[in-house]
């Protein structure tokens, strides 16, 4: 966790950006809460895999929007390595592995 600190506040220092921690409470807490978000989201898309994969029933998903999702996960997982942002990279990293999951499962499962 150090060398996550220690690259935000070289980024910020080079980049003239806010210091991290920021000293505003507010920006603070979001910035935590990010980390949240980024496990949060992966765990409210699960019950969706499980539930195709378990009744091995296809209906009513859209093979297109989960294949829109799936690259739309991709570009951000790219964003967030460019710019090592680690809550965009976890959280779409973890939610691109359900929705190509969900892919396969659409698929295997028409």
């Amino acid at each position: 966790m150090n060398d996550l600190h220690h690259l935000h506040v070289r980024k910020r220092i080079y980049k003239n950006l806010e210091k991290y921690p920021n000293k505003n409470w507010f920006k603070r807490v979001l910035d935590y809460v990010m980390y949240g978000v980024a496990i949060a989201t992966p765990i409210a898309l699960f019950p969706q895999v499980f539930r195709l994969f378990t009744y091995q029933d296809a209906a009513g998903l859209s093979i297109i929007t989960w294949s829109m999702l799936g690259c739309i996960n991709i570009l951000w997982i790219v964003y967030g390595v460019v710019h090592k942002e680690y809550p965009i990279l976890l959280a779409n990293l973890l939610v691109g592995i359900l929705n190509w999951a969900l892919i396969y499962g659409i698929v295997l499962y028409r």
